[in-house]
């Protein structure tokens, strides 16, 4: 398996990108190396006009055809509850396919599971090192620092990080124009839910862009905002029973009588 990755892309620590500038090729190559720790014993390492060359040495194929048995079997463990069991399978894969991002993050969520921030932060960070490009890793990170850290600059950057490599994703949008809302970078926040509700259909973006709206005065732009989330959702198998529909039916309840209110205030 062969990898290019731009040497900005690679993390020195949370929130902070490596800079190779002040470095010789040598030099870098031996930053990389201690930024990708015991994994780099699998693998060669050049770097070539700013860019991380890597290849990983194959494992044979009966290794490989037994990692991704444990892979699996790993997957339905957590997917029980039986974390130990799951970890050591992981543990598996990794000893064989050291670079396997499945095994990585997979691990990463039985560890968040256990509410073992600090391993599973680890774990992530390893999987964007290998990836940068890993979407769920930067998302997760993301929401790592934000829910369970309150460190919101740090949050920003992971999600700023991910929609470099994937702009179009609503989802990530979403999640990071509600931490531009908690950062009051009201501002930010709208362009983000409306290009969000541009790219799909989003709940959470329709909501969110509702709450701003109703935080800063504008009760009917809220309720326009909901009316067009429930015509345009209204065929949208299950959604009308989730928790995120019914907190948009009471919102809506909310602006309704508090703009009747206002009218006959008037």
């Amino acid at each position: 398996m062969k990898l290019s990755i731009p040497l900005k892309d690679i993390m020195l620590a949370p929130g902070k990108r490596f800079d190779p500038s002040s470095f010789s090729e040598k030099d870098v190559i031996e930053r990389v190396k201690k930024i990708y720790g015991v994994i780099t014993e699998v693998m060669d390492i050049a770097i070539q006009d700013g860019m991380v060359e890597i290849e990983f040495r194959d494992a044979t194929p009966e290794k490989f055809k037994s990692a991704m048995k444990s892979l699996k079997k790993g997957i339905e463990e957590a997917g029980q509850g039986r974390f130990p069991n799951a970890l050591k399978l992981f543990q598996e894969v990794l000893a064989i396919i050291p670079e396997n991002i499945d095994a990585r993050r997979n691990m990463a969520k039985v560890y968040l599971e256990q509410n073992n921030l600090e391993k599973a932060k680890q774990h992530l960070h390893e999987c964007l090192q290998i990836d940068p490009k890993d979407a769920w890793s930067c998302v997760m990170l993301g929401n790592i620092y934000a829910r369970n850290e309150n460190n919101l600059d740090v949050a920003a950057f992971y999600y700023e990080k991910c929609l470099e490599h994937h702009p179009e994703d609503a989802m990530v949008m979403t999640n990071y124009a509600g931490l531009m809302m908690e950062k009051e970078e009201f501002q930010k926040a709208e362009i983000l839910f409306k290009k969000a509700i541009k790219i799909q259909d989003v709940p959470n973006a329709y909501y969110g862009l509702a709450l701003l709206y109703r935080m800063a005065g504008q009760l009917e732009a809220a309720r326009q905002v909901l009316e067009t989330f429930f015509t345009r959702t209204a065929n949208t198998k299950g959604l009308k029973g989730s928790p995120i529909h019914q907190e948009a039916k009471n919102l809506y309840r909310e602006l309704s009588t508090a703009l009747g209110v206002q009218k006959q205030s008037h």
